[in-house]
């Protein structure tokens, strides 16, 4: 599948990557980018902000990111994935699932992360199109392109899993939260001009629902 870096196909793509290079832009000017006071400023995951009551940073987060490389890092694959992304599944649900995926991997982070630490950047969302790729691979079996497609992540998915492990620095808990949440929306969201089984969608939005609940739920209890 031949991604064409359009502006005018992928759209959201773009704009995505203009608000995130925004945000990085007047972070530097304001501050710094890896400045804790503006970090925190500026709307990243800090657990026990969440648990008083400022939710919009489960969004925020996914706007910010901590250092030059970072972010230089995470605009790099957003420009190699999402537009691939957004020509399958269509502009409106490739943003949907993009911001929901992020607010997944963010509440991943509030739930199991420390009272004190902090987190952001774009890979909770773009580990939800990792988790679109496993969806691809296991909702579309009897179409051989779908599923081939999504099949040929599976190892950049394992090297970069592995990475954050290994890397005390990098957000595994977002990761994490992020890749099951593309997964599960892969069960939501149809490809276009594709069908998905009703089963899997109605499975698919009730886990949703569970781990949206089960992450509020052990974000709240571990911080009172």
């Amino acid at each position: 599948m031949n991604k064409i870096k359009n502006f005018g196909e992928n759209k959201v793509t773009f704009v995505l990557i203009a608000l995130n290079v925004i945000v990085f832009a007047l972070m530097t000017l304001t501050g710094g980018s890896e400045n804790t006071e503006n970090l925190v400023r500026y709307g990243a995951v800090v657990k026990g902000l969440i648990a008083q009551g400022q939710w919009w940073r489960l969004l925020t987060a996914s706007f910010i990111h901590i250092g030059l490389m970072h972010i230089l890092f995470n605009m790099y694959f957003l420009y190699q994935l999402g537009p691939t992304f957004e020509r399958l599944y269509g502009s409106i649900n490739f943003l949907l699932i993009y911001l929901i995926a992020g607010i997944l991997g963010n509440l991943a982070s509030f739930a199991f992360g420390s009272e004190f630490s902090i987190s952001a950047g774009a890979s909770t969302s773009l580990y939800g199109m990792f988790g679109l790729a496993l969806g691809l691979m296991l909702n579309y079996k009897n179409d051989a392109i779908l599923h081939s497609f999504g099949a040929s992540f599976l190892s950049i998915i394992a090297i970069n899993i592995v990475y954050s492990f290994l890397n005390p620095r990098v957000g595994m808990l977002g990761h994490l939260g992020g890749l099951v949440g593309g997964l599960l929306l892969s069960g939501i969201f149809p490809v276009i001009n594709r069908e998905l089984n009703s089963q899997v969608r109605i499975i698919s939005i009730a886990a949703i629902i569970v781990l949206i609940y089960l992450l509020i739920t052990i974000g709240l209890r571990s911080v009172n």
